[in-house]
């Protein structure tokens, strides 16, 4: 590679300067055709542009790859071109030297060489992977007078000598960097020019540059920073403004596929709702588990609501035809969503996209995609999974692809059980006597053989509480039937030691379902209602999985898989003889989906 680039170079210092102008729009095109370093460089100018409209992010986009590829053929011609820069503030350098910064904007390198014409030079660079293109760039900056410093104790030599020394700032942040304030997002800062500058008592000059037409450029050398006195955040946070202004002012200047917000600590993470509670229940659960990450989240909800049942089907297909790097796919989502939907979405910024169930899918996928945003699905899609950057997916779907992050039951995350059951007893005056609780959902088939079985369950619920004196908490759910709610209202309304019935198709509250787990010493749950009996077991209270009926497939399933964690009980339903078993589902999910959120982020 080195003598490559050698033999290139000598061939380009002799060529037409239109060739290498042409060469270097042909490589910056390449770099822009690059599916991953494109996405990169979308993501990164949305993140700091939010309010741009998408064409004005991809106009940006092209002409950033344009300027990169020219950068690079300018850095093999750079004595062909020294006399068309121009660096404006020269004279703010004082005699002892200092320290210039700059970012990975304008032509640092070429720049560079211009300044070691008239200033002692020292630069801290970064080896590259490649020796021999490593070899050929150092080579260039002895050449043009530069000195060249791999490690911070070759820059210190200089600096002392008065060097002026340079260094990029947009990178090499070390593990315990500051966070500071770029473009409102918070990335790990280096703070090793700063440390230099109070360290030897040196001033900071900041360098800005931009092309002014084909091979020309501006460099201005801004007025010098004092470092004495200031704190160290409050620094780096003003030089962050700094470069804001100035990339606002020509933003096609900077690398933007150079990861500059890969660590950045701070997360907008929007969830698709399809307006079902126990979808939204399982991607808030999934929110909580990012939340006890070391990040800062911004959260928001959306109610997607489709056109009608075609628009729906069309979704599923676009959602299948997209691929990495399709940002144009965003304009399709009107064609699918209502206006409403369209305009919180276009307002919604996101890192993360999360969606539960597959009706929503579709639009996860359009819309992650359209702002090279992560997508998460929960349940399974009707799209393959591949097309998400995350798919967690409950065993009992039995699903077979690699992609996917696979769990028990329904995600579950318990967020203040403790103020739900304070709730619960404030809302419905319950007393400090042990109680039990009983769920019921709803039926799969033969209901006649389900309201039989419910009758006999009551009858020995209501002996089992007698005996042993608890109290009785009720919920059914919004798929009870009318005529199992009958049941529970002739059996229970009246009973002595019924304490509260809830009916969530006639009036919901959210706090009950955690209150009354959290309140009982047992809890009932009729078998075929996996997401409740998931969300109890995570509470490691005795859970009793109630048969009224047979239950097939992906129930069976589910239940085989936690026949060691809850008990079960069939009729008869000889409810003194159950045993208490302790269950670690929560621990189980917890671990598979905080290291899948790890190499997510």
């Amino acid at each position: 590679m080195y003598y490559l680039l050698k033999f290139l170079r000598k061939v380009l210092l002799k060529a037409p300067l239109w060739i290498c102008f042409l060469l270097g729009r042909t490589i910056g095109l390449f770099f822009y055709f690059n599916g991953k370093k494109r996405m990169v460089a979308f993501k990164n100018i949305r993140l700091a542009f939010p309010r741009k409209k998408d064409s004005e992010i991809k106009l940006i986009l092209r002409k950033s790859f344009d300027n990169f590829g020219l950068s690079l053929i300018e850095s093999l011609i750079a004595p062909r071109i020294y006399k068309n820069i121009k660096i404006e503030g020269d004279e703010n350098i004082g005699s002892d030297g200092g320290i210039c910064i700059g970012i990975h904007a304008g032509n640092w390198e070429v720049a560079s060489f211009v300044f070691a014409h008239k200033h002692n030079l020292a630069v801290l660079t970064k080896q590259q992977k490649n020796k021999g293109v490593d070899r050929f760039l150092n080579d260039l900056r002895s050449e043009a007078g530069l000195k060249v410093c791999l490690t911070l104790k070759e820059l210190i030599r200089y600096l002392r000598k008065d060097f002026l020394i340079g260094m990029v700032i947009d990178h090499g942040a070390e593990d315990n960097a500051l966070l500071v304030e770029f473009f409102s997002h918070l990335v790990p800062t280096p703070r090793g020019a700063v440390f230099l500058g109070k360290k030897f008592n040196k001033k900071i000059y900041p360098y800005f540059g931009y092309r002014k037409k084909g091979f020309s450029h501006v460099g201005k050398i801004g007025k010098p920073i004092q470092v004495q006195g200031k704190d160290d955040k409050e620094l780096l946070r003003d030089i962050n403004r700094l470069y804001e202004d100035y990339l606002r002012k020509y933003p096609w200047e900077y690398l933007w596929y150079y990861k500059r917000f890969k660590r950045k600590k701070d997360l907008d993470i929007l969830i698709l709702s399809d307006r079902k509670m126990g979808h939204l229940k399982q991607s808030q659960a999934l929110l909580s588990f990012f939340k006890e990450e070391n990040y800062e989240i911004r959260s928001k909800i959306v109610e997607v609501k489709y056109k009608n049942r075609l628009a729906r089907f069309f979704s599923d297909l676009c959602a299948f035809l997209t691929y990495e790097g399709w940002f144009n796919c965003g304009r399709y989502l009107s064609l699918f969503v209502d206006k409403r939907t369209t305009q919180e979405l276009k307002n919604s910024p996101a890192d993360i996209v999360i969606s539960t169930g597959s009706a929503v899918a579709p639009i996860n996928k359009l819309f992650s995609s359209s702002i090279a945003a992560k997508s998460v699905t929960i349940l399974r899609p009707n799209i393959p999974l591949k097309k998400f950057d995350l798919s967690i997916i409950p065993e009992h779907d039995r699903v077979q692809e690699d992609f996917a992050v696979k769990i028990k039951g329904a995600l579950f995350h318990p967020i203040n059980p403790n103020d739900s059951a304070k709730t619960c007893k404030s809302y419905f005056g319950l007393d400090g006597v042990k109680k039990i609780s009983f769920f019921l959902g709803g039926y799969l088939d033969e209901e006649k053989k389900f309201l039989n079985n419910l009758g006999d369950f009551i009858g020995k619920l209501k002996e089992f509480s007698l005996n042993k004196e608890y109290k009785i908490l009720i919920s059914t759910s919004r798929r009870t039937t009318e005529k199992a709610e009958e049941i529970i209202e002739k059996e229970l309304k009246n009973f002595r030691n019924t304490e509260v019935i809830v009916y969530p198709r006639r009036k919901n509250y959210d706090f009950v379902f955690e209150g009354f787990i959290f309140l009982s010493e047992i809890v009932f749950i009729s078998s075929e209602s996996i997401s409740m009996i998931s969300e109890s077991l995570s509470f490691k209270k005795p859970c009793v999985c109630v048969f009224l009926q047979k239950q097939e497939n992906k129930h069976k399933v589910f239940l085989d898989s936690i026949e060691k964690e809850a008990s079960f009980l069939k009729s008869p339903y000889n409810i003194e003889e159950i045993k208490p078993k302790a269950s670690s589902l929560f621990e189980d999910n917890r671990r598979v989906i905080k290291e899948a959120i790890r190499k997510l982020l």
